[in-house]
């Protein structure tokens, strides 16, 4: 008997709080929570930069392999010797004879006064006669243009190390830059390109925050988790339909409030009914049984010094569910959307579950 009444009295407590429980919402356990979390503080800008790479500015390069210099954020080929830097090109470049040995007065009417000047200069043997005038011979590799100019042989691009070019020139090999962030810290997290310290275990890390693990057999369900794939959908749905609800009401200044009320009142009405008679049969079923127990009405004083204070309750527990303060809420605001059309409530009722550690403990 004892253990009847205290069904009862427990039946009875859960109504007060949450007025009624809607038909199966809770019946079937949990089937929704929110992912525990916290912050982890405002990410860093890296200060280091890893092994092998170059700091610019408040970023990270790759150091420049052999045969290439840096120049700005890229690595640009180093030109071969005997080739000239002309930017992105290096060009085996012509060069110029100068103005020659021409004759002079008292050189006679013989060459050798002139030839004498120019290898004086260039050493014997290393200057020929073009028209009238002496001029340096052309260094090996290079052929005589007109009279004063020394060109090279086109250049074998891909043996200098360089890309194919124009004429005498070879364009250069471009790295271009990829800037990375620097490195981080002993117990701390690169993420987006910042460093934060490191989760605590059991919690992924998305950005500033930390995020704890769904429980395990539930699915993922944004910054929650569901017991299903169809009740994860479910919940969303009815999180974002709420949230169009109420915005349209205060949009329409509550125009649309009357519409929905009246396109669903037949069956507002009968979710009503069925909330009112299942909490007047409870109601019912405690005043019979406080009449013959003494321990009821005394738990009856109790909880309504305990409700007077307003202090917590304790949830009520049965081998499939666990009530929270959340859960009451929750279901206080499903009831009252039946006859509230703001939309306000719906979104309560929507929004409002637990963090997944008050369902589950850790």
């Amino acid at each position: 008997m004892k253990k009847k009444f205290a069904i009862l009295l427990s039946a009875f407590l859960i109504a007060i709080f949450a007025i009624s429980i809607t038909s199966g919402a809770q019946a079937s356990g949990p089937e929704f929570c929110w992912l525990d979390s916290y912050g982890r503080g405002v990410g860093t800008i890296p200060s280091s930069c890893a092994e092998g790479q170059q700091k610019i500015g408040a970023l990270c390069y790759k150091n420049c392999p052999d045969g290439m210099k840096r120049k700005g954020f890229d690595c640009h080929s180093v030109c071969p010797k005997g080739t000239r830097d002309d930017g992105l090109f290096c060009r085996a470049a012509e060069y110029g004879r100068g103005a020659g040995y021409a004759w002079r007065g008292g050189d006679g009417f013989s060459d050798r006064g002139m030839r004498k000047r120019c290898e004086r200069k260039h050493g014997k043997g290393n200057c020929e006669k073009d028209g009238a005038i002496f001029y340096p011979k052309c260094r090996t590799g290079y052929q005589k243009v007109g009279c004063c100019i020394c060109r090279p042989k086109k250049p074998d691009c891909s043996a200098l190390g360089l890309k194919a070019g124009i004429d005498l020139s070879c364009a250069k090999r471009v790295n271009i830059g990829k800037p990375e962030t620097g490195t981080c810290g002993k117990g701390e997290q690169k993420d987006a390109g910042l460093c934060y310290k490191n989760c605590r275990a059991g919690y992924g890390s998305i950005g500033p925050v930390c995020w704890g693990k769904k429980p395990k057999g539930w699915v993922a369900c944004g910054m929650g988790a569901a017991k299903d794939r169809k009740t994860c959908a479910s919940i969303v749905f009815g999180q974002v339909s709420s949230v169009g609800t109420m915005a349209m009401n205060i949009a329409t200044m509550g125009g649309s409030g009357a519409a929905t009320a009246a396109a669903s009142s037949e069956e507002k009405a009968s979710r009503l009914a069925k909330l009112k008679k299942q909490y007047a049969d409870m109601k019912a079923a405690y005043d019979a049984a406080k009449k013959s127990s003494k321990a009821l009405q005394d738990a009856e004083k109790a909880y309504n010094a305990a409700d007077r204070a307003s202090k917590t309750y304790k949830a009520a527990n049965t081998a499939q569910n666990v009530v929270t303060e959340e859960d009451i809420i929750r279901l206080s605001a499903q009831i009252l959307a039946i006859v509230d059309t703001s939309g306000v409530a719906a979104t309560v009722g929507a929004y409002t579950y637990p963090k997944c550690s008050k369902y589950f403990k850790k």
